[in-house]
């Protein structure tokens, strides 16, 4: 059992999802922040609120994600990293955007959950997709195995 699931998670991916964590719980710190600060202390409507806290987290964490996580390459090219850009912005437009806004305003709105709690819950909601997204196609390495597995899957 112990070594069908050391082949299933490599400690290479392990400890990417563990900077992960550290990098999505410095997301939620930037997110969190600026929410009380745009909502809470500015008073600006909840939802816009959110998707600006939501967009600065997504910035930071794509940040941290390509230098640290996942220590991308750009070979100094601005067209890669905006190209990668895109393609973080679109993996996490779905679980950030629409997951984590759904939930804090259905909580919010639904049962009166406090906006704090509501958008932690939020967050959580997306962060196994987020990984996911990160490991499987916006950061996802060219090995010799899955170049093998690119290759049959073309000729298929």
């Amino acid at each position: 059992m112990a070594h069908s699931l050391r082949s299933r998670l490599p400690l290479d991916r392990i400890g990417r999802f563990i900077r992960f964590g550290v990098v999505g719980a410095s997301g939620v710190v930037v997110n969190q922040g600026l929410l009380m600060l745009i909502h809470g202390s500015l008073g600006w409507p909840l939802l816009l609120s959110s998707i600006i806290a939501i967009e600065a987290a997504i910035l930071n964490n794509f940040l941290w994600s390509s230098t640290w996580i996942w220590r991308f390459d750009y070979d100094h090219s601005l067209r890669l990293i905006l190209q990668k850009l895109a393609q973080y912005q679109a993996a996490t437009l779905f679980t950030s955007m629409v997951v984590n806004a759904s939930v804090l305003a259905s909580l919010v709105y639904g049962l009166d959950v406090d906006y704090r709690l509501a958008n932690l819950a939020g967050i959580a909601a997306g962060m196994g997709v987020n990984f996911l997204a990160g490991e499987f196609w916006v950061f996802r390495s060219k090995t010799p195995e899955s170049s093998e597995r690119s290759d049959r899957d073309s000729q298929a």
